[in-house]
């Protein structure tokens, strides 16, 4: 992996060889929302961003390092969210942490990361892509747990995969066409059994 060195690292602006790994992400991300991930070779990713195939191979050795740099992406994108909320909101209550994840902004990142729910829906799966794969949904309990709990938030682990179920179950719902409208009434549902969680445990 290219480590950047140039002057627009230092003035904080993405550099040439960052700018192209994303612009090979994309066409990935591209194809596997078009054609599926296995169709994704390094020959249609290098025609889909406009570069040739050497170029490819450049950024990303291969396939594996393809998927990892990918899935991280995605990780990146839910992450970011959820430090940008909690940085905004000292010490958030619990009704906050669920008014944020319910809300149109956190499910802007979701409609970002499609090409994963995508991905996932594709199916036929060896066990180390599925393991990646899981990794993800992994990566963001954790995210909301430890979130939860520097909020004091009792029984925080419970909490957090209810919250996790509910965004990507509610995510899949607007998908087959339910609407977003319906973002008040989850967040207040969700509240709801969360302080029925916390009262029972």
């Amino acid at each position: 992996m290219d480590k950047p060195t140039d002057r627009n690292e230092i003035m904080g602006r993405p550099s040439k060889s960052e700018e192209r790994r994303e612009q090979i992400l994309d066409a990935f991300e591209r194809i596997i929302l078009r054609d599926g991930y296995a169709k994704a070779s390094q020959r249609k990713i290098a025609e889909e961003a406009d570069l040739n195939q050497p170029m490819i191979h450049h950024y990303f050795s291969g396939q594996n390092e393809l998927l990892d740099a990918f899935l991280a992406r995605i990780i990146s994108r839910y992450s970011q969210a959820l430090n940008e909320f909690v940085q905004s909101n000292e010490a958030p209550s619990l009704e906050q942490v669920i008014s944020f994840v319910c809300s149109d902004d956190f499910h802007k990142i979701s409609r970002q990361n499609e090409v994963f729910f995508c991905l996932i829906g594709q199916g036929g799966f060896g066990d180390e892509m599925f393991q990646k794969l899981s990794s993800v949904y992994h990566r963001f309990l954790q995210e909301i747990i430890c979130h939860l709990e520097q909020a004091n938030i009792a029984n925080a682990e419970h909490l957090a995969y209810m919250i996790m179920c509910f965004v990507i179950g509610h995510d899949w719902a607007k998908k087959l066409g339910f609407g977003e409208h319906r973002n008040e009434k989850v967040a207040h549902d969700l509240l709801s059994l969360a302080k029925l969680s916390c009262t029972e445990s």
